[in-house]
């Protein structure tokens, strides 16, 4: 019985050093991996971002911390192909081709919604980057708010008379993979 059991006990100690190993990553590194791999996506593939993507990507952007918890943003989804048409129209360059948009807001009556607003496009851009799409942020629509022909774009986003379009974000799947540019951290300093 003792031979049977110490020969159970060699098997299953060499079938499992056989076994493959799994990497297990700890959060700091798989977050740390994303923030270090995103880059801003100026070519997109013309396939649409699912609306279960979507809905996951919302989920994690309205889970941003916000001043007072005020959650002073109002987000707009374009994936209408009129509209996006549209836009590209008034302004050709402005959304590179992607096949989706992603409207933010302020509230113009607070003074923390630009703040509160920038923590939630970064949430946006870090799950879009885990889940393999790429974005770019994109600085007030290209100037189509103050454009007096496209007042027809910024009706469509039904947005309340206390907010104005901070700034876009253009998503969808990725045709480059550009690299990292140089990063200056001379303008941090340690003050002990």
């Amino acid at each position: 019985m003792r031979n049977f059991l110490l020969t159970l006990f060699v098997v299953t100690l060499f079938a499992s050093c056989a076994q493959e190993k799994v990497e297990v990553k700890s959060k700091a590194s798989v977050v740390y991996e994303n923030i270090l791999s995103r880059r801003s996506i100026r070519s997109y593939k013309p396939e649409q971002v699912s609306k279960a993507q979507l809905d996951t990507i919302i989920q994690c952007a309205i889970n941003a911390p916000s001043a007072r918890n005020d959650q002073s943003w109002q987000v707009r989804i374009i994936q209408n192909s009129d509209l996006l048409n549209r836009i590209r129209e008034v302004n050709s360059g402005f959304s590179h081709g992607a096949p989706t948009l992603i409207v933010v807001a302020k509230d113009k009556n607070n003074d923390f919604s630009n703040t509160d607003c920038g923590f939630l496009a970064q949430n946006i851009l870090l799950i879009a980057e885990a889940m393999d799409l790429g974005t770019v942020v994109l600085a007030n629509m290209g100037g189509i708010p103050n454009n007096p022909d496209a007042k027809d774009i910024i009706e469509a986003l039904a947005l309340p008379d206390t907010h104005e379009v901070l700034f876009t974000i253009a998503i969808g799947y990725k045709t480059e993979s550009p690299d990292a540019k140089e990063r200056d951290a001379s303008k941090v300093q340690y003050i002990d």
